[in-house]
C-alpha cells in the first residue's frame, strides 16, 4: 500500500534532538513532557511554529522554561490546569515577566506577546497537579 500524501504533516511524537536557542535551558524531563514541537524542521513547508508539553507534580519545586529574550514574532504562551472541578486552578504557580515586569499567575492563562516585547524568564513553581503548556507564534523555525 502507498504511503499517503500527509503522513509527514501528522506528528506522533516529538523530536528529542532539537537544537533551542540559549534562552531556553533544557528541561528535566521528570518534570517536563513535550509532546510535541511543530515548526519547518519537523514539518517541511510549516509556516507557523508551535510547541506542547505536558509539566509533572515531582520533586523539583520550581524550573525556569526561559530566560529574558524577545522575538522578531509574536508569541501565544499558555498554560491550563487539570483540576475538573476549577478549571481556572491552574495547580501551580507562574512567575512570568514581561517587558521588565513580573506577573505572578495561579489561574489557567494564554498570553499574547507582541514581537520585540520582552518576555522572560517564565519560572513554574509549586506544581502539584499536571498542566498543559502550549506555545506557538507565525514563524517557521522557532529561534
Amino acid at each position: 500500500m502507498a504511503e499517503k500524501k500527509w503522513a509527514d504533516h501528522i506528528l506522533i511524537k516529538d523530536e528529542p534532538s532539537l537544537d533551542f536557542p540559549v534562552f531556553r535551558p533544557e528541561m528535566d524531563t521528570h518534570f517536563a513532557k513535550r509532546v510535541l514541537h511543530l515548526d519547518a524542521g519537523t514539518v517541511p513547508g510549516a509556516e507557523f511554529y508551535s510547541e506542547a508539553m505536558w509539566i509533572l507534580p515531582g520533586a523539583k519545586t520550581e524550573l525556569t522554561e526561559m530566560k529574558s529574550h524577545t522575538h522578531t514574532w509574536g508569541e501565544f504562551i499558555g498554560f491550563f490546569g487539570f483540576n475538573y472541578e476549577d478549571i481556572q486552578d491552574l495547580g501551580a504557580e507562574i512567575e512570568f515577566t514581561v517587558n521588565n515586569q513580573k506577573y505572578f499567575i495561579t489561574k489557567s492563562f494564554g498570553a499574547y506577546i507582541p514581537a520585540g516585547i520582552q518576555h522572560g524568564p517564565l519560572i513554574i513553581k509549586n506544581v502539584v497537579r499536571p498542566i498543559f503548556h502550549f506555545m506557538a507564534g507565525p514563524t517557521k523555525m522557532y529561534e
